[in-house]
């Protein structure tokens, strides 16, 4: 019996450890709610002229990067931020924070993740706020008055209470992910050896023996795994009929987009970015069923609905648009651009996107408790084997992953030769596109750009070294670190977008003319999932070098 003065501190050290990961979970939610609040007040925002007219335009500066709720204005990097705000505050429930066995099978595994990305969350967005007020908005305006006279100005648009709400919520979000990392060493330190010794004393005497719950064989979770993809297929089916984008009744001539391309439909409208979402909702609705015999199906359904949702803010943030030309009274020729917005359909995509990763996250969870019943009983049954063979058993598998998950990252690589990773999506004048190769695609030729040939050689070179070094740890912590470049190289992407200005002329004589900007595309997805890639194979390493058994060596 160990005397009540001595399990004291342990205790303690427990009940911290609860604490700082409720503080955590606090202030993911304080974080969400300044951004809902930002949607309102801006960030930053030009002074109110109130003299006589004309009046110069004011800038307004927004959590999505424009006007409040003008979608047609948001810009990707706050987009981004947004979206990682809400999984952030989200995702904080999965956060363990009672001390009774079982809450689910991988505490400290989802507590280290959470913290870490919430950390990297509030980089990001810090490195936003400064990018905005290192480059505040300007517009140059002219105009006439009422006397004739040509009047013209720049507006600059200045920070405002916005600013201090947005550096207040990355401070909320910094302090969850330290708070979240404090809670997880507190209460792995409070519970030595298998995490249970303490729980022992302080459980009731049903959950003394086994931190494993008999969950019946259909349990709730693995049928959520079952069903929700097909509701992300159920999604789909309707946007054939519910449109994304409409530009509304313009006479004759009208834009909608559905999940099936423009209407009316046509076989050439059928790209990559339409085929694609197809392929990916109706592989996870069929496989489903069986997602249990697929090792890795609820990481993919996970991947499957996040990219989704990276393509849906890409569609919003360059929204489909289309040249007509009319006649008018006079029998002049006109032009001008429609603009299809966002509409109902968007409602079930994003359905369908959550559908898809709740699917994931719930066949995590089951097939975690399936594996820890079925090693439970394959222990009990197997008493005489020694641990140092399961240790090595799980180190290969992990070697195993660490070898081949690279070679993911340059399937993507090859496929980002033919699907744009920037483009500006212009069917008139020059057409801003980068692949994998720099600036040449196989429609329009181009150059090979040197900084895209050397990613290249680092990619396809690092994958090759991983079939004979993925055991060393250098191999591992290059591997991090070229998964941070490439993510380096998307943030300066995001902040800093290719530019060109261009001027022509139609058949007519009409002069035309613009600044096209380089967006990402479907491309810059396959990107994130070759990074993503690279820095599991890293993490696999490191998690392989840990499982090696250590020898204790006794004093005489």
């Amino acid at each position: 019996m160990v005397p009540p003065s001595e399990a004291r501190p342990a205790t303690v050290r427990v009940a911290d450890g609860r604490w700082l990961l409720r503080s955590a979970q606090a202030l993911s939610l304080s974080a969400l709610c300044l951004w809902i609040v930002m949607l309102w007040v801006p960030i930053c925002a030009s002074a109110e002229d109130t003299s006589e007219s004309p009046h110069p335009p004011r800038i307004i500066v927004t959590a999505l990067g424009g006007a409040p709720f003008d979608l047609e204005e948001a810009r990707m990097p706050y987009i981004l931020v947004a979206l990682g705000v809400f999984a952030c505050a989200a995702s904080a429930l999965l956060l363990t924070v009672r001390s009774q066995p079982d809450m689910h099978p991988w505490p400290d595994v989802v507590a280290r993740m959470w913290s870490v990305g919430t950390l990297f969350l509030s980089l990001c967005a810090f490195l936003v706020l400064a990018e905005l007020l290192m480059n505040l908005p300007t517009i140059m305006w002219d105009a006439v008055d009422d006397q004739g006279r040509p009047i013209f100005g720049t507006v600059v648009a200045q920070p405002s209470i916005g600013a201090g709400l947005w550096l207040i919520g990355c401070l909320c979000l910094l302090a969850a992910g330290v708070c979240g990392l404090l809670g997880d060493v507190r209460r792995r330190r409070a519970v030595p050896g298998s995490g249970t010794a303490l729980r022992e004393e302080a459980a009731p005497v049903h959950h003394a023996n086994s931190r494993i719950t008999p969950w019946s064989r259909g349990n709730r979770t693995h049928r959520l795994a079952q069903r929700l993809p097909w509701v992300a297929l159920a999604c789909w089916v309707l946007m054939i009929w519910v449109p994304l984008f409409d530009s509304g009744d313009h006479g004759d001539d009208r834009l909608t987009v559905t999940s099936l391309g423009r209407v009316p439909f046509d076989l050439a409208d059928l790209t990559p970015e339409i085929i694609l979402p197809w392929v990916v909702v109706l592989v996870c609705a069929t496989t489903a069923k069986r997602f249990d015999t697929f090792a890795h199906w609820p990481l993919l359904s996970v991947a499957a609905g996040v990219g989704l949702f990276i393509q849906q803010a890409t569609m919003v943030t360059d929204l489909p648009r289309e040249r007509v030309t009319s006649t008018d009274a006079a029998g002049e020729k006109l032009s001008a651009f429609i603009v299809g917005y966002p509409s109902e359909g968007h409602y079930l995509w994003t359905i369908g996107c959550l559908a898809l990763v709740a699917a994931g996250i719930s066949g995590l969870l089951s097939d975690r408790r399936r594996i820890d019943r079925q090693r439970q009983r394959q222990m009990q049954r197997q008493a005489k084997r020694p641990p140092e063979k399961i240790i090595r058993r799980r180190q290969r598998k992990l070697q195993q992953l660490a070898r081949l998950l690279p070679f993911i990252a340059v399937t993507m690589w090859i496929a980002t030769i033919f699907i744009p990773v920037v483009d500006s999506f212009n069917s008139v004048g020059p057409r801003i596109r980068f692949t994998s190769l720099g600036d040449l695609t196989f429609d329009d030729g181009g150059e090979m750009l040197p900084p895209f040939i050397l990613l290249w050689a680092i990619v396809v070179g690092f994958t090759a070294l991983g079939l004979g070094f993925a055991a060393d740890q250098w191999w591992n912590v290059a591997a991090v670190l070229i998964a941070a470049l490439i993510v380096l190289i998307f943030v300066a992407i995001l902040l800093n977008p290719p530019t060109i200005m261009w001027d022509g002329q139609l058949p007519d004589g009409t002069p035309i003319g613009g600044m096209e900007v380089g967006r990402p595309s479907f491309g810059f997805g396959l990107w994130l999932i070759g990074a993503a890639s690279l820095a599991a194979a890293g993490i696999c390493g490191f998690a392989a070098n840990a499982q090696r058994p250590r020898h204790t060596v006794e004093g005489a």
